[in-house]
C-alpha cells in the first residue's frame, strides 16, 4: 500500500506543499522456531487451499501483451501542480476514505500528513510533528502511521499512531525501540484488522513478533513470534517483510541453519512456501500469488490446477512492484517507475493502464476506487478511477 516496499528499511519520499488552489478535469509452512500462536478466526483467515511448492516441472505461460491502453472505469483527474513548491516531487496517495486522499511529507526536522478533499478541491494538514513519519496507511475510517524519534545511542524509538477520521481522535497503539540495526515496524491493513512486526533485539538474539489490531474489538494480539540467535553462528528465523490481506498473512523470511541462509516466501497458515531470492514485491489474492522481481512478474495459482503465469518486463533490469489485486484474477502493478499495467489472469493478457510517464506512484485500491499519481516535470496529477462493477 505504500513508496516503502521492498526492503528491511523504509524508502522515504518527500513532498513539499503550498496552500495554492488546484483544478480538476473529468475524465504455511512456517518453521516451528520458538513460536507462540494466539489466533482467532477474526484475526487470521486460515485458508483450506494448499498449493504445491515444487513447480520445477511446470513451464510458465507468458501473458499475452496488448498494445492498447485499458480503461477500468470512470476517471477523475486532479491537477495538483500548484500545491507543490520548489521541489519536483510526486504526490503518492497512501490512503483514501470517502472524498479524502491522504499523503505525507517527510523532511529532516519535520513530518506532515496532508489530506486532499476531491469534492471540495481543498488540502489541509492532518498531522504535523518534529518526528519522522516513514509510512502512512489506513483502513475503514482509521488513519494509521509510524512515528520515529531521532536515533540515540541505544536505537530508534518508534510509535504507531491512529486517527479516527469520524471523531478526529488520535491515540497511540504501540511503542518500542529498534536496536542493533533493526527497522521500525511497517503497518499493513485488511478490511478487518491492521498488523505489524516488532523486533526486540539483544547482542545474542532477535525476537520478531507479528501483532494484529482488530478494528472490531480495538485489541492488539501477539499472533506469532520467531527467534533468530545472533551469536557466532546465526540460527533461526528473521522476518524481512510481511503482507496482510483478507486471505491471510504472508511473510518474506530468512532461515538460518548450520551457517547457511535461505530466503523463503511463506504464508502463516501453511498454504504456501517457496524459496526465492531477489524478491522486490509480493501480494496475494484468494487464488493467486503475485511475485514482483527484477525483469519479470510471476503469478502462481493457489489450490488451482493451473500453470504459473509470467510477465516479462521491457528489460531484464526493470523492476516490478506496487502489486495490487482488484479481484482474484485481476491485478495492477507498476513496471519500473514509469507505467502501470493491468493483468487479466483468467484471459492470460496484460495491457497498459497508463502511458509511459516520467514517474508513476504505486496504485492504491480502497472503497472500489483505484488511485495513483503521475509526475511529469513540474506537473503532478492525481487520478481516481471508480472501478466498474465487473472489475
Amino acid at each position: 500500500m505504500k513508496i516503502q516496499r521492498f526492503a528491511s528499511a523504509f524508502c522515504l519520499s518527500t513532498v513539499v506543499w503550498t496552500t495554492a488552489g488546484c483544478s480538476m478535469m473529468e475524465e504455511q509452512a512456517t518453521p516451528r522456531v520458538a513460536q507462540k500462536n494466539v489466533t482467532s478466526p477474526e484475526q487470521v483467515n486460515v485458508s483450506s487451499k494448499k498449493v504445491a511448492t515444487d513447480t520445477k516441472n511446470q513451464s510458465p505461460i507468458e501473458l499475452e501483451k496488448q498494445a492498447e491502453r485499458i480503461t477500468l472505469g470512470q476517471t477523475k483527474t486532479y491537477d495538483l501542480s500548484s500545491l507543490l513548491s520548489k521541489h519536483r516531487l510526486s504526490i503518492d496517495p497512501q490512503y483514501a476514505y470517502q472524498n479524502q486522499i491522504f499523503y505525507f511529507d517527510l523532511q529532516e526536522n519535520k513530518s506532515t500528513i496532508y489530506t486532499y478533499d476531491t469534492k471540495r478541491q481543498h488540502q489541509k494538514i492532518v498531522r504535523a510533528t518534529k518526528h519522522a513519519i516513514p509510512m502512512v496507511t489506513g483502513t475503514g475510517a482509521l488513519l494509521l502511521w509510524v512515528e520515529t524519534e531521532r536515533p540515540s545511542k541505544t536505537g530508534v524509538k518508534w510509535s504507531i499512531r491512529q486517527l479516527n477520521i469520524t471523531t478526529n481522535q488520535v491515540k497511540t497503539l504501540d511503542t518500542g525501540e529498534s536496536r542493533f540495526n533493526t527497522s521500525p515496524p511497517k503497518i499493513d491493513v485488511t478490511s478487518t484488522r491492521a498488523s505489524w512486526i516488532t523486533q526486540e533485539s539483544t547482542p545474542q538474539k532477535m525476537v520478531s513478533t507479528i501483532k494484529t489490531y482488530s478494528l472490531k474489538t480495538g485489541k492488539i494480539t501477539p499472533l506469532q513470534s520467531f527467534i533468530l540467535n545472533t551469536g557466532k553462528t546465526r540460527d533461526g528465523l528473521f522476518t524481512y517483510e510481511h503482507r496482510d490481506s483478507d486471505d491471510g498473512v504472508t511473510l518474506y523470511t530468512s532461515h538460518y541453519k548450520n551457517g547457511k541462509n535461505v530466503r523463503v516466501l511463506e504464508t502463516l497458515d501453511g498454504a504456501y512456501k517457496k524459496e526465492i531470492s531477489g524478491l522486490i514485491d509480493f501480494s496475494r489474492s484468494g487464488t493467486y500469488f503475485a511475485l514482483g522481481t527484477e525483469g519479470y512478474a510471476m503469478f502462481q495459482p493457489i489450490g488451482l490446477n493451473e500453470q504459473i503465469l509470467n510477465y516479462s518486463a521491457s528489460s531484464a533490469q526493470t523492476t516490478i512492484d506496487g502489486i495490487q489485486f482488484l479481484s482474484n484474477t485481476q491485478v495492477v502493478f507498476r513496471e519500473g517507475i514509469n507505467q502501470l499495467m493491468y493483468a487479466d489472469l483468467k484471459a492470460k493478457t496484460v495491457a497498459p493502464l497508463t502511458d509511459f510517464e516520467e514517474l508513476v506512484s504505486f496504485p492504491l485500491l480502497q472503497d472500489g476506487k483505484l488511485t495513483y499519481s503521475i509526475t511529469n516535470g513540474e506537473k503532478s496529477t492525481l487520478h481516481v478511477v471508480k472501478l466498474l462493477p465487473s472489475n
